[in-house]
């Protein structure tokens, strides 16, 4: 997606190709040339990453295994053994990508937070299978996780997991970028 903003950014008509379908099983291809002029002021470009996909840091100041790290653990995941445990790296580069990101003209950013690295012990804690998908911990955070016990109702919030997210959304404000 990066290389498709990067032309777009740069005014350079970049291709889109469309396929359709012939009738006979095959496919008709059109190209396309698009750039950032072709679309209307106040379109903001963006882009987006899932932590898994790029944080890495497995298992670094506190993060817990998530439903992913079990997943991808297991034999048979992906090919050749590939897992998160590295990705990307933005954990440890993350100034680097906000950085590239600013250079090629992105205005906004989405992204996800592993729960895994905010709040360590929830699976424990919730005594459930482990590869129940972390999305509905977001909710249930939303409904749960304060409550009149220490910690929460799903145990301690990591502290370094908050001031990694914290920081990130700190230096994307900084660049002007949206969250």
């Amino acid at each position: 997606m990066i290389f498709l903003f990067f032309f777009l950014i740069n005014s350079a008509p970049a291709p889109l190709v469309e396929a359709t379908s012939n009738g006979n099983g095959g496919f008709i291809f059109e190209e396309t040339r698009i750039k950032r002029s072709d679309f209307p002021s106040g379109f903001l470009f963006g882009t987006a990453t899932s932590a898994y996909q790029v944080e890495g840091a497995y298992l670094e100041d506190g993060k817990s295994l998530s439903n992913w790290d079990v997943f991808c653990h297991s034999v048979g995941c992906a090919e050749n053994g590939e897992n998160g445990d590295i990705a990307d790296d933005h954990y440890h580069m993350f100034l680097r990508d906000i950085e590239l990101m600013h250079s090629l003209g992105i205005q906004a950013y989405r992204f996800s937070i592993s729960w895994a690295r905010i709040l360590p012990s929830i699976l424990s804690n919730l005594n459930i299978p482990q590869l129940l998908p972390l999305y509905i911990f977001s909710t249930l955070c939303l409904l749960f996780c304060v409550s009149d016990s220490p910690g929460g109702r799903f145990g301690e919030i990591n502290r370094a997991g908050i001031m990694f997210y914290n920081k990130i959304i700190e230096n994307l404000i900084l660049k002007g970028a949206m969250i």
